[in-house]
């Protein structure tokens, strides 16, 4: 000290540097002395004014807790880490546990990420949901509590804040906030790139539609963004007595979550993050247990996805209480074994069980081609599955390809110019890939009849495998979609 002292004496510079480090390390120590202080009282700071760190650090539960991520269509994180994906409609679980329920909701065949909500006991029966309208003709994220809207009273910087009388607190930001947001957050691994951009951006900076924060009972957390369709990360303790849904068990062990996609069905870029989720849980949600029919009940119809009619044979017995013999059963097989697409089969094969007519196949085709594609007069593409298309014996079609359409809207759109043209049967379209139409054999890419493209034209796609007559199934493959051309019946 002496001999700094000395040098300060001799250099009024080194003076002027000597007093500047003091001042820094009396800073560093104050503002030591601050966040303790702020980490010991911040759980009182319910009601906290806008751009103010809301009740209590995330970080001080990140020891304990755990981040899943759901986004686009959907897409999953669990929280031990696993990349899934469900490409599918409905209600379905992302935590099913005794005390938190908490479910999404996919619109459209492609499973397009648009509702999330939170009940069950831990919310004390107070139902949370938040969810993109834009498919109702609204704006973006919109956030009801007990089916009243919230977080609509924003200031000129568009932040707004929500205090439940129990303990419940949320925010909307346009702007992410060190102080108020998880970091954890940005860090996820998504396991590919998106084309909408780097994980992070989903968040940081001024993400679309907002960033809604929830605090919840039990550090419970969730984040909402309106990128890609809705793009939500909770942050949670593993509950006791275990937990299901597409969130995962929580075990801390990824490889019972999921099932790697089938060797060469899915590009390399996308592989890791292709795979097929298992476990509990995963069944959708109906009834009573279907949160977003508490929203329904509230005024908002549109949230409920319709329910999807039974897919199997056994499923469609049951429910028409039809008792069919081994024997029935195989005459009725062979009676409607003409029919082409797959559910109109099965709904023939129950008849015909039921009538014990196998003559009966053939009004019974008719009937249900007219009550299918009838009321679809107008030609909207019918969605058939996940996965190439193939007719009633699982030959795929003769394809012809648009190489500049790469996305599904795009790809149906061309399905429905081509309504007047009895040689296209139907559209297929890969994830990252092109749109084919698939067309009779003695089709191809120079037909006068084929509907024009706005830009690229039309090439050869897979060559003529065998199919005719009618997109009846699908070749199982997530990464494909497969639609069909609805017509009216002659």
């Amino acid at each position: 000290t002496g001999h700094r002292a000395a040098l300060a004496a001799a250099d009024p510079q080194t003076a002027a540097l000597e007093a500047l480090t003091q001042q820094v390390q009396q800073l560093q120590t104050m503002v030591q002395s601050m966040q303790e202080a702020l980490s010991t009282h911040t759980t009182a700071c319910c009601g906290c004014a806008a751009g103010t760190p809301s009740p209590g650090p995330a970080t001080s539960l990140a020891a304990e807790t755990g981040l899943c991520a759901t986004f686009g269509d959907p897409h999953f994180t669990t929280f031990d880490g696993a990349h899934t994906i469900l490409l599918q409609d409905g209600t379905f679980w992302l935590v099913k546990a005794q005390d938190v329920w908490i479910q999404a909701l996919a619109k459209t065949n492609l499973g397009n990420l648009m509702g999330i909500a939170v009940g069950g006991p831990f919310m004390q029966g107070h139902t949370l949901v938040v969810r993109n309208n834009t498919h109702e003709g609204g704006s973006g994220l919109e956030v009801l509590f007990d089916g009243e809207p919230i977080l609509e009273d924003r200031d000129e910087h568009g932040a707004a804040e929500f205090q439940a009388p129990f303990e419940l607190w949320a925010a909307r930001r346009t702007e992410w906030h060190p102080g108020l947001h998880d970091q954890a957050i940005l860090d996820m691994d998504p396991a590919v790139a998106f084309d909408v951009g780097p994980w992070a951006s989903r968040f940081s900076d001024a993400p679309e539609g907002g960033l809604y924060l929830f605090k919840l009972p039990g550090g419970v957390e969730l984040t909402v963004t309106g990128v890609d369709f809705m793009s939500a990360v909770l942050r949670m303790a593993p509950q006791e007595g275990g937990q299901a849904g597409y969130c995962g068990n929580f075990d801390s062990n990824p490889d019972d979550e999921f099932l790697p996609p089938a060797p060469d069905t899915v590009p390399p870029n996308l592989v890791a993050a292709w795979n097929t989720p298992i476990g509990e849980g995963l069944e959708p949600v109906t009834g009573a247990e279907d949160l977003f029919k508490l929203v329904g009940a509230n005024g908002e119809p549109g949230l409920v996805a319709s329910a999807e009619p039974p897919t199997s044979l056994a499923a469609i017995a049951q429910e028409r209480k039809v008792v069919c013999s081994e024997g029935a059963m195989r005459q009725a097989e062979m009676a409607c074994e003409g029919i082409p697409e797959a559910d109109m089969k099965k709904a023939c094969i129950i008849d015909v069980c039921v009538s014990g007519n196998p003559k009966a196949a053939k009004g019974v085709a008719a009937a249900e081609l007219m009550m299918e594609e009838g009321a679809t007069a107008k030609t909207v593409p019918l969605f058939v599955g996940h996965g190439r298309c193939v007719d009633d014996r699982g030959m795929r079609f003769r394809a012809i390809r648009a190489g500049a359409v790469r996305n599904p809207e795009e790809c149906k759109a061309l399905l429905r110019a081509a309504k007047g043209f009895d040689g296209v049967l139907g559209a297929q379209i890969k994830v990252q890939g092109a749109c084919d139409l698939m067309v009779a054999p003695d089709v191809d890419q120079h037909h006068p009849e084929l509907p024009a493209l706005s830009r690229g034209s039309w090439a050869h796609g897979d060559a003529d495998t065998g199919g005719v007559n009618y997109v009846a199934d699908v070749e199982e493959d997530l990464t494909w979609s497969c639609w069909r051309l609805a017509r009216q019946a002659k």
